[in-house]
């Protein structure tokens, strides 16, 4: 993916987390999949662990969630004021498009 695309979806993660519209935790990300909310979008790091990776990946396409593998977790942790966050689900319809719009 290039930078674009990149800063783009990164800025859009921004807003939904000074909008306090974001998910992150085991369980929390674990509900928020299971969840009947209609849009959902979650955000893997790319240097998450295997084993979070493949369970993200299998829950997310067992509940047909869409999801996205960029960023790291140290990006995903400063955006979260967080020391490094591996996976975060957004809760934001708006922002869940346009990362959509922009991605695909």
């Amino acid at each position: 993916m290039n930078d674009r695309i990149k800063k783009k979806v990164y800025s859009y993660l921004g807003f939904a987390v000074k909008a306090r519209k974001v998910v992150f935790g085991k369980e929390r990300i674990r509900a928020y999949i299971r969840s009947p909310r209609e849009k959902k979008l979650i955000v893997i790091a790319e240097d998450a662990s295997d084993r979070t990776k493949k369970d993200t990946i299998m829950r997310c396409e067992n509940k047909g969630v869409p999801y996205v593998i960029m960023f790291t977790k140290e990006d995903l942790g400063r955006l979260l004021d967080k020391p490094g966050v591996s996976v975060v689900g957004l809760e934001e319809d708006n922002l869940i498009e346009a990362i959509e719009k922009v991605v695909k």
